[in-house]
């Protein structure tokens, strides 16, 4: 395993802003107050708004915050990472209840029969959303109405250009500062991105492990009820397309790895959804995924943090598996169809004309241009191209990670891919 500290993967900009706020920590400035009464108080003096209405959100912040104090173990970005993150959440959530309150109905609108991409982090479930996204008769979350979801009343369009440009900027810094989790998972304001973006804003999502790093965290955060994040979600959503103008009846496509964890608190939001679930040899998919889990953390701290991103990041993929396996026995055969990756890789418009098929919809000569034209474009870019790892870099082995993961493998009878 490498035992290296994360400062040798530090980028020059990290290592410079961590330097930076140490020197004026010494001397009493550039504190970073991430306790719970500071960042509700920033939040609403940042909007000039007080009320949050559903209040759900507060235990999982709260234990957030205390695993930041008590293992987490951040270094100066990691602390100037997570008040940024937490502030934004707590001021969206004040933007959409001032939302709410004024247009009520929001909150009554239908969701219809959403199509949801779901399986294993890495196994082609991003790639397969995207497609679908490029179908025009479809709607999606785009990155930067996932990160800044909640339009501003009393400002000129409701905010759109200043939540938009926040992003933007967002995404831009974060490939300099942090190249590697761009390559491992390239993100721009205007792809279409997954709705763990929404449920993050609740602190229940699994974006909370980059800065909550401690195994105590997550087994809190693996086993706390998210139905309450999952009806957020569904209004965060119901938000964004009354923001749009969208037609009520257009329907959403939709994916986040974090559903095979919470595939009852899906469904209890959206009884009616076609699952669509995506399969890769875990042995691709699980030690990627444990290069993305660092990625997304080593910024972040100063210790070496790979062991401890081994020990998360693989019971999430062993969690996620089973827990969807359970899940699955209770959901009509009707609203399920399987999917594999290599069969997307061979003939990717036959995969997607089962998909049509499956939710009922035409699968058009122009939506299929527009997914050839997207594909086309995401291979000249290719940035998933420059993402190394090895399962030895995680301390672990093949026949490790084949053992834990047989029993998904035999399920669904998920082919080896270099045998």
């Amino acid at each position: 395993m490498d035992t290296r500290p994360s400062t040798h993967y530090h980028t020059l900009p990290v290592k410079l802003i961590n330097a930076i706020v140490r020197s004026l920590n010494c001397i009493g400035l550039a504190k970073i107050d991430l306790s719970e009464a500071a960042l509700l108080a920033a939040a609403r003096e940042e909007t000039g708004l007080d009320r949050f209405g559903d209040e759900s959100f507060v235990p999982a912040l709260r234990a957030l915050l205390v695993a930041i104090q008590s293992e987490a173990r951040l270094n100066p970005f990691g602390r100037i990472g997570a008040k940024a993150t937490i502030l934004g959440s707590l001021k969206n959530r004040l933007w959409a209840n001032a939302c709410f309150e004024a247009h009520p109905e929001i909150r009554q609108r239908k969701i219809v029969a959403p199509i949801v991409v779901v399986g294993l982090a890495r196994a082609g479930t991003t790639r397969l959303q995207r497609m679908l996204a490029a179908d025009t008769r479809l709607q999606h979350l785009k990155a930067w109405e996932g990160f800044n979801p909640a339009p501003r009343i009393g400002q000129p369009a409701l905010g759109k250009s200043a939540r938009y440009n926040e992003v933007k900027k967002i995404v831009g810094l974060g490939r300099r500062l942090n190249p590697g989790a761009d390559t491992a998972h390239p993100i721009d304001a205007d792809w279409a991105e997954e709705e763990i973006l929404l449920i993050n804003h609740s602190f229940c999502g699994l974006g909370a492990l980059a800065f909550g790093q401690g195994v105590h965290y997550y087994n809190q955060l693996l086993n706390c009820d998210k139905s309450a994040g999952y009806r957020y979600m569904r209004d965060l959503m119901n938000l964004v397309s009354w923001s749009r103008g969208d037609a009520e009846n257009k329907r959403w496509v939709l994916k986040t790895p974090q559903h095979m964890l919470d595939l009852e608190q899906l469904m209890n939001v959206f009884p009616d959804a076609k699952l669509v679930f995506t399969h890769r040899d875990p042995l691709k998919t699980v030690v990627s995924t444990l290069s993305l889990g660092w990625h997304f953390t080593v910024m972040n701290t100063d210790r070496p943090c790979r062991a401890s991103v081994k020990d998360v990041w693989l019971d999430v993929c062993e969690q996620m598996a089973s827990r969807s396996m359970r899940a699955r026995d209770s959901i009509p055969a009707a609203q399920q169809l399987d999917v594999y990756y290599s069969d997307m890789n061979n003939n990717w418009d036959a995969v997607v004309q089962r998909v049509y098929d499956f939710v009922d919809m035409e699968f058009t000569p122009a939506a299929k241009h527009s997914m050839a034209q997207w594909l086309a474009q995401s291979k000249r870019e290719n940035r998933h191209g420059g993402h190394q790892y090895s399962f030895e870099d995680f301390g672990t082995t093949r026949e490790e990670v084949d053992a834990r993961m047989k029993f998904f493998r035999d399920r669904y009878a998920i082919p080896y891919e270099d045998r």
